[in-house]
């Protein structure tokens, strides 16, 4: 029986010790000015599985809601390095999505990625708008440059546009509906990347076939050369969340590969 190959990233130095961001800066400059003491907490980076994906006791995002109400939302106990069960590709968890464009970089520099990679966008939101600060090419090739940009200059809204600069995204694609899933197929040769924002399963998305949904991004995970996942407090339920989550890497044996076109 042929054992599968596990693709483990060399550990970086960033992400080991969780942090405060105090500053008018990256998410933290939602509301800033209305908000009492505003700081968000960055948890650590642990090795681990989905069953270590756990929700912790900090704020790690907040804003005012659609009523005028303050949401101060919860996020991951920790941010999770795991592979999938399947293919022992790399596999990264966190709960405010800019965080995934350290980890897209961190993938490159250890040649998981290259440069030009399709990405697979499943969320309810494009998160496409552009940044105040743009990363050049060569500021993108150091982790630590990398590092402090996704956390003091982007936000959640913002992060995809910045990696089609610094050459990692050649081409998106992002799945906002039934159509998208049925659609979609990458095309073979191509570095793929799987980004997922769990918020996709959120009580307002429930018109989408539940299983179509599950169905097909399992399917595409089991393509990726690196899956990035987000919980996205603000907008799921995080115990929702996690269901998901779990829902997303059980019952994968059954899959069978889609046919390229």
């Amino acid at each position: 029986m042929r054992r599968r190959r596990v693709f483990w990233y060399n550990y970086s130095v960033m992400y080991q010790t969780p942090f405060f961001i105090t500053g008018e800066t990256g998410n933290n400059t939602f509301s800033f000015h209305r908000r009492q003491s505003p700081k968000l907490y960055v948890p650590s980076l642990i090795r681990g599985g989905i069953v270590d994906v756990r929700v912790g006791s900090n704020v790690m995002f907040e804003d005012f809601d659609e009523q005028n109400q303050l949401r101060s939302c919860v996020g991951l106990e920790h941010f999770v390095r795991t592979t999938h069960p399947r293919t022992g590709k790399p596999v990264v968890i966190v709960d405010n999505h800019n965080h995934v464009f350290y980890f897209w970089h961190e993938a490159r520099s250890q040649n998981h990625l290259q440069n030009g990679s399709t990405l697979i966008h499943i969320d309810q939101h494009k998160d496409s708008r552009e940044p105040e600060k743009w990363l050049t090419c060569k500021e993108s090739t150091d982790l630590k440059t990398v590092f402090d940009y996704t956390n003091f200059e982007l936000n959640v809204g913002n992060y995809i546009s910045p990696a089609i600069k610094t050459g990692l995204i050649g081409k998106v694609k992002t799945i906002a509906g039934e159509a998208d899933l049925k659609q979609f197929h990458p095309q073979k040769h191509d570095s793929l990347i799987v980004n997922i924002d769990l918020d996709f399963w959120a009580p307002e998305m429930d018109y989408i076939d539940h299983n179509l949904s599950i169905r097909k991004t399992q399917e595409w995970m089991l393509h990726a050369d690196l899956v990035t996942i987000a919980t996205s407090p603000f907008f799921i339920d995080q115990e929702r969340a996690l269901d998901t989550l779990r829902c997303l890497f059980s019952n994968t044996n059954h899959l069978v590969a889609y046919n390229h076109v």
